[in-house]
């Protein structure tokens, strides 16, 4: 037998591929990101009403394109005027929503999780956030009865605002993120992320 045959004869070793691990930071550096980018979301969207609130007063309206335009709306529901009949219920509701949603980025944060979920999640906070002030910021007639300003129309959807964008794109692209982690079957079982091997404890995923 040649030395060729020999070496064809054994058996291939499978070296696994390494894929790349998502961004972690330390838990300082990782709570001054996400708290950064919180406060952010938040800024912007505040400020977004702030400029609604002078620049299309008076019913003045700015089109965009067709069947979109700038329109001031003061909303006495939710995202997308949804419980606008409900009432202060629905708001405590979302307090208990957004409060869970800013317990868990703490602990994704101690737990030195995926930054970029972890970050995506605090856009969504974010959002949740701008429109809480709302209720609770411009409230005329008893607790938690402000009304949430909305000005982008859209005439075959709704109206809505930048809090309802951020909180609805960070929680649809958070989970998009969780729909494309990727796993590899070892000999000790389905390690997320592609790591060969059982999984790290102590993380809390994307």
């Amino acid at each position: 037998m040649t030395m060729t045959m020999m070496i064809a004869t054994l058996p291939a070793r499978h070296v696994p591929e390494r894929d790349a691990k998502p961004l972690r930071l330390g838990h300082p550096a990782q709570g001054v990101v996400v708290l950064g980018v919180l406060l952010v979301a938040v800024a912007l969207d505040q400020l977004s009403k702030q400029w609604a609130l002078q620049a299309l007063a008076g019913g003045r309206q700015i089109p965009l394109v067709p069947t979109v335009r700038l329109e001031l709306f003061l909303n006495p529901g939710v995202a997308f005027g949804i419980g606008a009949d409900v009432g202060a219920p629905l708001v405590i509701g979302l307090i208990v929503v957004v409060s869970a949603l800013v317990a868990w980025l703490c602990l994704r944060v101690i737990h030195r999780a995926s930054l970029k979920g972890t970050v995506l999640l605090a856009v969504a906070a974010g959002g949740g956030i701008g429109n809480l002030l709302d209720r609770i910021l411009r409230a005329d007639h008893g607790p938690l009865t402000g009304r949430v300003v909305d000005f982008i129309a859209v005439d075959w959807f709704a109206v809505f605002n930048v809090a309802d964008i951020f909180t609805t794109c960070g929680i649809a692209l958070w989970a998009l993120t969780q729909l494309h982690t990727p796993t590899a079957i070892t000999s000790h079982g389905i390690s997320p992320r592609g790591r060969m091997g059982p999984a790290r404890k102590g993380t809390l995923g994307s």
